[in-house]
């Protein structure tokens, strides 16, 4: 655990409280009895740690579940703690370990293992309850169990699927109401696309959009491709796997392909992926189900850009199935944190059929909770309904280990060097595998 602390400091850039970020919004309704709230009736205050605050495509969301808890809630008040999604996991284990975590934050599937094993999470068991353990997603309920115990509550599954833009499909001959239905079909679409050239603009078009940043998230991409050519990351022990059989090779193969041939862009955080689908200079991106509010608000069209893009499972690979991930938002009750009734009573809130509803509604996002996936009013159109078949094959990224985040970042370095650094597959996968293994032992 000294050398976690240690890993712990040495990353953080910015401390947490530069990035604090005030709210606090709540109805006029009079007190009430309230489980989370003081004994004498005076609001208690809550800090959450989350991302979703300070994001253009999320802001709105965010405040009007607030607003919406505490109004149910009077005796709760919930401050804010706003840090841009970079640098969120090194800050709120620099908070925790200085003793001062937030009551409840966000976490994905790289982070909550991370918090994990700095042992700042509660046991949700215990902290909500058996109804709500017994209601996740199976496929979700194996991202968040450690030892046997589930440390975060999934929240929103965000299982990866296929967007394309169907005026780019049309004019490269291809039918715009059909998406690629295998992985041979997705890169032959792909590379149709690309070969348009340019826009009216002089903007470049690419036909798919695979990230290559150096970053975790990068790193997760490589491994959803990975898994639909037959590839895993770790065994059922735990122990790296990830270099044996010929899938990861294969990968990468594909990657240097797609982007040493301008098929994609090279270098591409998901970031500017989103922004060039969104201003059509991009033909095929495989992303969350928050994609609709995210190209809705980055091509300045609103609803009106829906009509312009469709969405579709992945396409099936060698393994037979359509092999996606999910990047689940998840939540977490601190251990240390000082207020964990109330924290509870929030989590409890956001994974609800009211707040799931809103966060649906403003940004197109599933529920990890089956009795809440099922109901209508998250599969009232196609999108939704894409992205529930979608939950039925995604897995859950293999984070068990504290360590999987920075084994993600490292792997995307694989990509950097078939692609910048003129190495083979080979070869980068013989330098940066070692430094993974290290990682895990």
């Amino acid at each position: 655990m000294k050398k976690m602390n240690k890993i712990i400091i040495g990353t953080a850039a910015v401390s947490l409280m530069a990035t604090m970020t005030g709210c606090s919004t709540g109805g006029n309704t009079a007190p009430v009895k309230d489980a989370g709230g003081s004994k004498d009736g005076k609001p208690v205050e809550i800090t959450f740690a989350n991302w979703i605050s300070v994001e253009d495509a999320t802001k709105d969301a965010y405040t009007k579940l607030i607003a919406d808890f505490e109004q149910k809630h009077p005796t709760i008040k919930v401050k804010s703690l706003g840090i841009p999604f970079a640098q969120f996991k090194d800050q709120v284990l620099v908070n925790s370990a200085g003793g001062t975590p937030p009551d409840v934050t966000m976490a994905n599937q790289n982070f909550t293992a991370a918090f994990a094993g700095a042992n700042i999470t509660e046991s949700l068991e215990e902290a909500l309850g058996k109804e709500y353990v017994d209601d996740i997603v199976a496929g979700s309920k194996a991202g968040v169990t450690y030892s046997g115990k589930v440390m975060a509550m999934p929240w929103a599954p965000h299982p990866n699927a296929l967007f394309w833009n169907k005026t780019l499909f049309k004019k490269a001959g291809l039918d715009p109401e059909k998406p690629p239905k295998t992985y041979d079909e997705l890169i032959s679409y792909a590379k149709k696309i690309a070969a348009l050239g340019k826009d009216e603009k002089g903007n470049p078009i690419y036909g798919i959009g695979e990230n290559s940043s150096t970053e975790s998230y990068t790193g997760n991409m490589l491994l959803r491709t990975t898994l639909s050519y037959g590839g895993k990351f770790v065994d059922d022990k735990g122990a790296v796997v990830y270099d044996q059989g010929s899938a990861l090779k294969d990968t990468l193969a594909y990657y240097k392909d797609m982007i040493n041939n301008k098929v994609s862009p090279k270098g591409a955080a998901m970031k500017d992926l989103r922004g060039m689908f969104a201003n059509g200079t991009l033909g095929i991106l495989i992303d969350g189900d928050f994609g609709r509010s995210s190209f809705r608000t980055m091509s300045g069209k609103g609803e009106a850009f829906d009509k312009e893009w469709g969405v579709s499972i992945v396409p099936i690979g060698k393994t037979g199935r359509s092999e996606t991930v999910f990047t689940e938002h998840q939540l977490i009750i601190t251990k240390a944190g000082k207020q964990k009734t109330a924290a509870a009573e929030l989590v409890k809130y956001l994974v609800s059929k009211d707040a799931m509803q809103i966060y649906h509604k403003t940004n197109g996002v599933m529920s990890s909770r089956k009795s809440i996936a099922a109901l209508p009013e998250m599969n009232e159109d196609d999108y939704a309904k894409v992205f529930n078949e979608q939950m039925k094959t995604a897995s859950p990224l293999p984070a068990a280990n504290p360590k999987f985040d920075n084994a993600m970042k490292e792997s995307s370095d694989m990509i950097v060097l078939v692609t910048e650094g003129n190495k083979s597959p080979e070869e980068a996968i013989t330098t940066v595998m070692s430094k993974i293994k290290d990682l895990y032992k």
